[in-house]
């Protein structure tokens, strides 16, 4: 099995996507900018994760948002695909990176409003505050 080099993440994802294969990104996570972008989550500017965004405006990639849900019928979980997202693309790079990474957001927000008691969330979401916003913790 190959080793992944996590240090190279353009790496990590690109050759996947070259060979037709599925990458699963993880995006309700604090980040540190330029990994990160500011955008509402819950109504509070919240550092997310922007290299989705960044690798699907360049590869054309889908992005497909996928849950996993609790069945209480089934007694486990099932894993949930919504289509896929159209992408914004204006022309201006920096702004469509902030805009789809905000739509990936409201997706996020959409799934946790619906199943609040099946959303985990163990670290600080909002801890990286924009320049001159006083800290939340």
């Amino acid at each position: 099995m190959p080793q992944l080099d996590f240090r190279a993440p353009r790496l990590f994802v690109d050759h996947p996507l070259k060979a037709g294969e599925t990458v699963g990104i993880l995006m309700d996570t604090n980040m540190t900018p330029p990994q990160g972008v500011f955008t509402d989550f819950f109504g509070i500017p919240a550092c997310t994760a922007s290299g989705l965004a960044r690798i699907a405006l360049r590869t054309d990639a889908a992005v497909v948002p996928g849950f996993t849900v609790w069945d209480p019928g089934l007694r486990k979980y099932r894993l949930r695909f919504d289509p896929a997202l159209k992408l914004i693309r204006t022309g201006n790079d920096d702004a469509d990176v902030v805009a789809n990474t905000a739509l990936f957001t409201k997706v996020i927000e959409e799934y946790v409003r619906k199943y609040p008691d099946q959303w985990l969330w163990v670290h600080r979401r909002w801890k990286t505050r924009p320049a001159g916003e006083a800290a939340l913790y």
